[in-house]
């Protein structure tokens, strides 16, 4: 077999065994969110999602970027892993610290007393993913996928499981907080049974320098992102109070966990794979652009049936008090477009050891998308939706221009390759409005029959029109690609 033929197989396997496995405990995942939103309130709901916001922006620097480093490295020796660890945990204990002492404050903050101590018992989690960041990022530089999926469908799976428990026995908050920090432990005692690490008492500045500040750029692009990203939550809930948060945090889980769920795989293959090409650039962009196109097109067809149909399936489910969140799910759907595709551009810039303009275009976006928030949040809970719409088209224009850069492209010509397959995205979106409409005249609101035609009738469209027309990506996959195409 050919050496582009067993790269491509190894992908491939990687992306199955990922992409299988993350779409079934998500699905399980978001399975066991809706039956605890029939059991907890939104304020409850809302308050455990202000924690994970905080713990969001402080997660960027518990390793340093170290994981990104690991990854990107030609060879590692046991003393350089051990180094990293002990860098990494004495980093985390002071962090820990910190969150110990300051969560009362978070807490006055937001007016609301019972985050000191969900903040404090949550910050746990970053004690101990100290103790896996090393093998696991280990199995990620190898492609071991098959091995990570197991890891984070088990933990997940039981994770969930404590969480619907947790909520039945009347927890609230604490039932999202409890099973957050049961699924980091259960990533921690899967991931040394699959690849073994304790760490020796061993240490090596010269050794390891370069791949910390190779992980700093990665931390601040890291930290900024988280920062920009959760700016939503933090700004609603100082705003607008504890059960707002809930129905936004609804309305962008729904949006935001399907698209993580479906790139996800994409993306924690992606990079090693880049990394693996980074000194071919025709085969680079051969990988980037076909990947982009197929992950724009698959993700969008689901985007697009979210917008078209979660109102019924609220309705259906008997989440009448959340029906709030609709019209911010809707916009919310529509910007995502762009993020079916802008999560490979990090990946990319990582891969080739540019991780510095993922540091600005954090940057940017930590100056932007909060500016965006703040005057969105002055014509109500909807206009951080329309922030959304509106701004975020606006700052990824700068990643997709680094992106286009490391590819050795033009901008105009990275858009166009990456997003050549919008063209789908109006027709079906025409079909469903048309299948939507036409039923509603007949049948009343809420009916069943609506999203169990539409839904079905949408993807198995969609479906059919990729897989006959991007063979190119099929091909490439499966290790049939020999020629690498000169660019248009």
């Amino acid at each position: 077999m050919s050496t582009s033929g067993s790269f491509s197989t190894k992908v491939i396997k990687s992306f199955l065994y990922s992409g299988a496995g993350n779409t079934f405990s998500k699905v399980i995942n978001v399975i066991g969110l809706f039956v605890l939103l029939k059991i907890i309130s939104p304020e409850a709901f809302g308050t455990a999602s202000i924690v994970l916001a905080i713990y969001a922006v402080i997660q960027a620097v518990t390793e340093l970027g170290l994981g990104v480093a690991i990854v990107q490295a030609k060879e590692l020796t046991r003393r350089e892993k051990d180094s990293l660890f002990w860098i990494s945990f004495f980093l985390t204990l002071f962090i820990y610290l910190l969150i110990y002492l300051f969560a009362p404050l978070a807490a006055s903050f937001y007016d609301e007393s019972s985050l000191t101590n969900l903040i404090q018992v949550h910050g746990l989690i970053i004690v101990l993913f100290t103790f896996y960041f090393v093998p696991r990022n280990m199995l990620k530089r190898d492609l071991h996928f098959k091995e990570i999926t197991i890891i984070d469908n088990v933990s997940l799976i039981l994770s969930t499981i404590l969480m619907v428990v947790l909520g039945y026995m009347g927890f609230g908050a604490w039932s999202i907080i409890g099973a957050e920090v049961g699924n980091r432990f259960g990533q921690l005692i899967l991931t040394q049974f699959y690849h073994p690490f304790w760490p020796k008492f061993q240490f090596n500045w010269e050794e390891i320098k370069e791949k910390v500040f190779f992980g700093l750029y990665a931390t601040g692009s890291r930290l900024l992102y988280n920062l920009y990203s959760n700016a939503d939550y933090l700004i609603v809930g100082r705003v607008f109070g504890t059960e707002a948060v809930g129905i936004y945090t609804l309305a962008y889980r729904i949006v935001s966990d399907t698209l993580k769920t479906l790139t996800s795989n994409l993306n924690e293959v992606a990079y090693p794979a880049f990394s693996r090409l980074q000194k071919e650039i025709k085969r680079l962009q051969l990988y980037f652009f076909t990947l982009a196109r197929g992950s724009m097109q698959l993700n969008s067809i689901v985007l697009i049936l979210i917008a078209l149909f979660i109102d019924d399936i609220l309705l259906l489910g008997g989440f009448d008090e959340w029906i709030e969140a609709v019209p911010i799910i809707r916009l919310l759907a529509a910007s995502s477009i762009l993020r079916t595709v802008s999560p490979l551009v990090p990946q990319l810039l990582n891969a080739v050891g540019q991780a510095r303009l993922n540091f600005f275009y954090s940057l940017f976006n930590t100056i932007v998308m909060p500016i965006a928030f703040m005057v969105g949040a002055q014509f109500g809970l909807l206009g951080i939706g329309w922030a959304w719409l509106i701004g975020y088209p606006v700052v990824v224009l700068l990643l997709f221009y680094f992106g286009s850069q490391s590819l050795e492209v033009s901008l105009f010509y990275f858009i166009r390759k990456s997003f050549s397959g919008f063209w789908l995205l109006p027709l079906l979106l025409a079909v469903g409005i048309g299948i939507e409409s036409g039923l509603g005249t007949i049948l009343p609101q809420g009916s069943i029959v609506i999203p169990l035609i539409g839904v079905p009738a949408i993807l198995g469209l969609g479906i059919y029109i990729i897989y006959t027309r991007e063979k190119e990506t099929i091909d490439l996959l499966r290790g049939k690609i020999k020629k690498i195409p000169e660019n248009d």
